[in-house]
């Protein structure tokens, strides 16, 4: 990214980025980084898709992006992988003003797993982002850390065994 684009992504979402209780997502963890990392991946991926494809929305689009996951783990009891969006909604509607176009894109970002449709391109655009996102820490992050502890457990099981 750009200077002048990192200069304006980071005005765009300054507010959300001091609020604490979006910084306490840094100890959630998320594709094997915290959820605050994979918010801020998710939301520069859309803000450059967004500025590339000249969507009007920017801003709204961006920001629901950031907003995607903005939930606990404490907070979602049950089928978090279905029910976190409505937890998300919650809480960015709990500490920002958002839209329902913003509530769509954050609704709809686990689409098609979730019931709700994306309505609008933006919608769609995020959900792209936050797939795109997830593979990517995934097979960055979580893939490689699942392979080493288990090599780990089979060489410590092999020296027991000894």
């Amino acid at each position: 990214m750009t200077l002048k684009k990192e200069v304006e992504f980071n005005i765009i979402v300054n507010d959300i980025l001091k609020c604490d209780e979006f910084i306490d997502l840094k100890y959630e963890i998320h594709h094997g980084i915290s959820r605050l990392e994979h918010s801020l991946n998710v939301a520069k991926l859309t803000y450059l898709m967004c500025k590339f494809l000249h969507i009007k929305k920017l801003e709204e689009t961006t920001r629901a992006a950031l907003l995607h996951d903005f939930f606990k783990d404490k907070e979602v009891k049950s089928f978090r992988f279905l029910n976190h969006p409505d937890s998300a909604i919650n809480n960015a509607s709990l500490y920002f003003q958002i839209n329902d176009f913003q509530k769509n894109i954050i609704g709809a970002h686990m689409f098609p797993v979730t019931k709700v449709l994306p309505k609008y391109k933006e919608s769609w655009l995020v959900s792209l982002s936050d797939k795109i996102m997830a593979v990517n820490e995934c097979l960055r992050y979580k893939v490689p850390l699942t392979i080493g502890a288990t090599f780990l457990f089979f060489v410590n099981f092999c020296i027991i065994q000894r």
